[in-house]
């Protein structure tokens, strides 16, 4: 199952002047279907080739054309019912394939380095999330990962005394019931300190699943900066529960969440708009984008291509084509002025969010504000 590692190994693989193929190809389920996924492939590169109209260098290599097809003709039924990817260059000896677990649209784009806005969306519709399931003696940390469910940590405490035993007087009683609580506050705290532990990624939701006093529980132990992941709970008998069944009831717990994320990010960069720290619309984040002022980049999941125009001098994107109004340098065309934006946020360590609706193209929260006129068009 690929990741945001391989989001980031890809995003290095590039050059001036090269012309990387980045192939979107969805597979059907049905075998029968799936024997024209050559022919359409073919035609997909060829209308990426006149797209590119040698834009970058050669445009599309035969050989790496050629390798696509042969990794198809080899592997195709084992992709059936998903999408694959395919990042092809020849002069850069790259060629990846990553099979995708959700549907993406098909494409084909050649351009200087691999045409990543398809895998962030693809990875917020499987976003890896983690799952505590606790009862008073148990505890399970399970990791999601597109659709694989691993179990990653659990812990079983021996059960504490029987408070019935407790004596004629009632001290012997109290005592065992204390050290009851004792435990169970134990219990917890060990299973919050595995979801506070170095293995667990920044901003990765957490769901918290059992009985309703266990998550309660559980959610008191947890450090503040755990808490802060905490996207839903789920009230089960833990005892019951598979990794299939944990998935079926999390997995609506993390969509709520997602949603909620996406309205208070759009929320927050709408409001900043005003104090002049956030940017709606290509040429406001074109301009912020320039100015290397964007702190986080807001790209709607549902987004089409933008085409427009880069300078490969220094790097300046426009909407409008000519020269370059920094360097003089004549622009060429940029396949997506919405990844390109995307990319250059990531190079000057920024963030990428691609989220579900919105009622802008793009938008940008940003760590200083930029004037109107800025370095983009």
């Amino acid at each position: 199952m690929f990741g945001y590692a391989d989001v980031e190994k890809l995003r290095s693989a590039g050059a001036p002047g090269a012309a990387v193929l980045s192939l979107y190809l969805p597979v059907p389920l049905d075998p029968a279907r799936a024997r024209g996924l050559a022919a359409e492939a073919n035609a997909l590169m060829a209308g990426a080739a006149r797209a590119d109209g040698g834009s970058h260098g050669a445009g599309l290599s035969p050989a790496d054309r050629e390798a696509v097809l042969g990794a198809l003709a080899a592997r195709g039924r084992d992709w059936l019912g998903g999408t694959v990817a395919f990042f092809a260059c020849r002069e850069l000896g790259l060629f990846e394939v990553l099979p995708l677990r959700c549907p993406v649209p098909e494409r084909a784009v050649l351009a200087g380095r691999p045409y990543i806005r398809p895998l962030l969306a693809a990875l917020r519709r499987l976003p890896d999330y983690r799952v505590a399931i606790a009862d008073h003696e148990h505890g399970w940390v399970l990791a999601v990962r597109g659709d694989q469910v691993e179990t990653v940590d659990k812990r079983v405490d021996p059960p504490p005394p029987n408070p019935g035993f407790g004596g004629w007087y009632g001290l012997q009683a109290h005592r065992v019931q204390q050290r009851v609580i004792q435990l169970s506050r134990r219990h917890y705290q060990d299973t919050a300190a595995i979801l506070a532990g170095p293995s667990s990624g920044p901003g990765v939701p957490l769901v918290i699943g059992g009985h309703r006093d266990s998550i309660a529980g559980l959610l008191r132990a947890l450090p503040a900066a755990a808490r802060e992941s905490f996207a839903g709970s789920f009230h089960a008998d833990p005892h019951t529960l598979t990794e299939a069944k944990v998935r079926e009831l999390a997995d609506p717990v993390v969509s709520g969440w997602m949603a909620r994320r996406d309205r208070e990010l759009s929320e927050q960069i709408l409001d900043a708009v005003p104090g002049r720290l956030g940017a709606i619309g290509v040429p406001a984040c074109l301009a912020a984008v320039g100015a290397a002022a964007v702190d986080r980049l807001l790209l709607p999941e549902q987004a089409g291509m933008v085409p427009g125009f880069a300078c490969g001098q220094c790097g300046v994107l426009s909407a409008i084509g000519g020269a370059c109004l920094d360097c003089g340098t004549a622009l060429r065309p940029a396949p997506d002025l919405l990844e390109e934006m995307a990319q250059r946020v990531l190079d000057g360590h920024g963030q990428v969010t691609v989220i579900g609706d919105a009622p802008f193209t793009v938008a940008a929260k940003l760590r200083f504000p930029v004037g109107e006129g800025g370095t983009g068009r």
